[in-house]
């Protein structure tokens, strides 16, 4: 038999290096649910206590080199992505990328608010109501953060859940009415946070409620590999974000 023609680049599309939380349940099924059915997740675990709180997430900042060395090499993936929210504020953009970097130098790096901020900012969104699971001193990070990149909130929604585990056990419905109680006349949009939640059914009848765009982490997150990747929306897209075009 002739040598086979071998496929060149990722094999997938995108193909994405995730960095789950070692606690982590959900996100992986939840960033598929914005991808399409040829992309892949090749994950790596780093040591979390569960504890969502500025002690517990600095912590994991020990792990995250280790976690990414054992991922596949840089020619596999489009991206890697940091997996969580709350953890990338406390830890800085600059310091989970140079920490990923260390072992995977030359693959891009998706944060969650990376990401969040790209989708807010490419849709236009200036006063945003927010919803998330946090504690205050979490939450606090994220309007500081948000208010930095000139993103106003101008009504939120919390739950003050310290487990992430109690994050993992919300359903979506509570983050649905979470939402349409957290919006008013001055929202543009609607930002919920987290990766460790699911969202993603709730978006489309949310956006139809609403009549406003609706970013989640996850989504934006999807939406910014995709956009590295050349990976084309589709009909069964969630959410406005995927007609719009990633401008750095």
């Amino acid at each position: 038999m002739p040598a086979p023609e071998f496929i060149q680049g990722p094999i997938h599309s995108p193909a994405i290096g995730l960095l789950e939380l070692s606690v982590e349940v959900v996100m992986a099924k939840e960033l598929l649910a914005f991808c399409p059915p040829e992309a892949s997740l090749y994950t790596g675990r780093m040591a979390f206590s569960g504890e969502t709180t500025v002690e517990g997430l600095s912590a994991v900042a020990n792990n995250v080199t280790s976690a990414a060395a054992l991922l596949p090499d840089a020619k596999w993936m489009h991206a890697i992505v940091y997996g969580c929210t709350s953890g990338t504020i406390v830890l800085g953009q600059e310091r989970v990328a140079e920490l990923i970097h260390r072992a995977r130098p030359n693959v891009p790096v998706v944060t969650p608010i990376g990401a969040v901020l790209k989708a807010l900012q490419t849709l236009g969104l200036a006063k945003i109501a927010v919803v998330t699971p946090y504690v205050a001193e979490i939450n606090r990070l994220v309007s500081r953060t948000l208010g930095e990149a000139g993103i106003e909130v101008v009504n939120a929604r919390t739950f003050g859940q310290r487990d992430a585990d109690d994050m993992f056990r919300t359903p979506s419905e509570v983050f649905f009415e979470a939402a349409l109680a957290a919006d008013s006349p001055d929202a543009e949009g609607i930002f919920i946070s987290c990766t460790g939640i699911c969202v993603s059914p709730i978006i489309k009848e949310l956006e139809r409620r609403t009549g406003k765009p609706v970013v989640t982490s996850n989504q934006a997150i999807a939406w910014q590999c995709r956009e590295f990747a050349g990976t084309p929306e589709t009909v069964t897209d969630l959410g406005v974000l995927f007609r719009q075009r990633l401008v750095d």
